[in-house]
């Protein structure tokens, strides 16, 4: 879990120092939760440093070469690939051969969009799931309502709270909780 945190670190502090040119407040939090899912994205192309790897998100082009898409399902999908030829002129073509973590990122405040995206992690078969929230009031409250969710997922799952993008100009940004699902109950991760 310290080098998922080691990412999650990473990638918040590269998005919130990244410049944003949008001027109304919502059009702020959409620049800067779609920099913070790039930042993330990077944090995972960084780790897994290896051609066979391919870590799909929306705004990255680098995919859609082999594969016709920038996103593949998710806000961030890391997979193993490979190729087979194609069945006429024996062209290369590219697939998921294996999916090893699947992100999604909402920073809604309410359980209920949290639940929204949180079901797409329960559908998805990475070894790894990792799903992103902002800090809430209850923060009990709202992780108990993705433990149903969490415990019907297959592989690793994890949970990070960190601060709302209109928060990110406050000075209190560096908070990140992260827990990992076990054995029915969400477990914290102490640095």
């Amino acid at each position: 879990m310290k080098h998922v945190m080691a990412m999650i670190h990473s990638a918040l502090s590269s998005a919130m120092n990244e410049k944003v040119t949008a001027r109304s407040p919502k059009s702020i939090h959409s620049e800067r939760s779609s920099n913070w899912v790039e930042s993330l994205a990077g944090e995972f192309r960084k780790y897994y440093d290896d051609k066979s790897i391919r870590v799909f998100s929306k705004n990255n082009l680098y995919n859609r070469k082999d594969f016709l898409i920038n996103e593949l399902l998710y806000d961030i999908c890391v997979c193993r690939v490979g190729e087979v030829p194609s069945n006429k002129h024996k062209k290369k073509l590219c697939y998921v051969k294996e999916a090893l973590w699947q992100v999604e990122s909402e920073f809604a405040k309410d359980s209920r969009q949290a639940l929204v995206d949180f079901n797409k992690l329960v559908l998805g078969a990475a070894e790894n799931k990792l799903f992103i929230g902002p800090h809430v009031h209850n923060t009990e409250s709202f992780i108990e309502v993705l433990r149903p969710p969490a415990a019907a997922c297959s592989g690793s799952v994890f949970l990070c709270l960190l601060p709302h993008p209109a928060e990110w100009d406050s000075g209190n940004n560096a908070l990140i909780n992260l827990w990992e699902f076990n054995n029915g109950n969400w477990n914290k991760y102490e640095e």
